[in-house]
């Protein structure tokens, strides 16, 4: 019960999510900040961003089988294979590996640092989540290889995903913000706060479906099944039947190869289409009620206005991706916008869950001490806020 109200339905499917982040909040807030590691969870997160938008380019181009072999690289060490040699599509693999490379060993310094320099278990443990994931996705990607399985392809471009949300939440869990981020749970607008907490984790779980259905399409090469934009063949529903679409299917071409699509992938273009729908509203929903608030509204103001410049973005990326028939840069810059529009939410989710959690007394006295050790300066600027 909160305020004598029944906790709604809504908010039960994400309380393990609302928990998960109180704990991590507890534990996290204990102690100075600790600027090195922060830039260094800075720098992994936005290196982590062009990772995406390369990991598209390899889908884009059909290169995932384009070195055949793992760890190693047509028989060479990987960071041994001659440059001469990164021709075509080899080019993309290659680099998408060596970059990868690069991301797993900036993982490893910062679990290092967070173990040696950091006193907080949270962020020490995040730090080696962090880690742990990176590995996992490296050998998500060499099994793909290994296995050749196109399913393994999907996974490793969703976990992507996931993991750059990881690495965005370990740079807002290190930040000076973090550490001296106001308590609005007991304001007048307190519910308020807590609802955008709700509705921001819809928009997380509805951004993250939308992707997942956006892989596979681009993975099952579905990203033309339905060749104009924004009908469906001319009309509002996609043809039913085999012999529907045999009548109205023009000829596509992916490049200078003529496409043709089952009805299986023509649906599956349909929901992503009806997802980018579910995935505005779910915005649009959560700039509104970021915009009603009053305590601490300018704090999730400029990730919830990011959000509506991404969305627009991102919609008219994937209308050129269709009308321009798919070209590598563009449908790669869709794959990327995406994952950039993810993390903004989930970046919005962590803060408002910090500002609004519901708080103990003994939650109350853990912020305390840790204020206490503030410089006098932070001090002053957390009153400020």
């Amino acid at each position: 019960m909160q305020n004598g109200r029944p906790r709604s339905r809504l908010f039960s499917r994400f309380s393990i999510l609302h928990s998960s982040f109180c704990i991590l909040s507890e534990v996290v807030t204990d102690s100075r900040y600790n600027p090195l590691l922060h830039r260094v969870a800075l720098l992994l997160a936005a290196a982590t961003f062009p990772l995406i938008f390369v990991g598209g380019l390899v889908t884009s181009h059909g290169a995932g089988l384009a070195v055949p072999d793992w760890p190693n690289s047509f028989g060479y060490n990987m960071f041994l294979f001659p440059p001469s040699q990164w021709v075509g599509n080899i080019w993309y693999e290659h680099v998408h590996r060596l970059y990868a490379s690069g991301i797993g060993l900036l993982s490893i310094v910062l679990c290092v640092l967070a173990w040696r320099t950091d006193r907080r278990r949270g962020t020490r443990w995040l730090a080696v989540a962090v880690l742990a994931a990176v590995i996992f996705q490296g050998v998500l990607g060499g099994l793909r290889v290994i296995w050749i399985d196109l399913d393994l392809a999907v996974v490793h471009g969703c976990f992507a995903q996931a993991f750059f949300c990881l690495t965005a939440l370990m740079a807002v869990v290190t930040s000076r913000w973090w550490t001296e981020a106001p308590d609005l749970s007991a304001e007048a607008d307190a519910d308020r706060g807590r609802r955008v907490v709700r509705w921001a984790g819809v928009a997380v779980v509805v951004i993250f479906g939308q992707l997942v259905v956006g892989a596979i399409m681009r993975h099952y090469r579905a990203g033309l099944a339905i060749p104009d934009f924004p009908l469906n063949y001319g009309k509002v529903l996609p043809p039913a039947s085999w012999a529907a679409l045999d009548s109205v299917q023009p000829p596509v071409w992916e490049g200078d190869k003529r496409a043709s699509f089952t009805l299986a992938q023509v649906w599956l273009q349909f929901g992503h289409r009806l997802g980018a729908i579910v995935v505005s509203v779910a915005i649009l929903n959560l700039l509104v009620r970021v915009t009603r608030l009053r305590a601490g509204r300018s704090m999730l103001t400029r990730p919830a206005w990011l959000l509506l410049g991404l969305l627009l973005t991102q919609l008219t990326l994937g209308a050129l991706t269709v009308l321009l028939r798919k070209p590598a840069d563009i449908a790669s810059a869709h794959v990327a916008v995406g994952a950039l529009t993810l993390m903004t939410t989930f970046v919005l989710t962590v803060r408002a869950i910090r500002l609004y959690r519901p708080r103990r007394v003994t939650d109350r006295a853990t912020d305390a001490r840790a204020f206490e050790v503030l410089p006098a300066k932070a001090g002053a600027a957390a009153i400020a806020v």
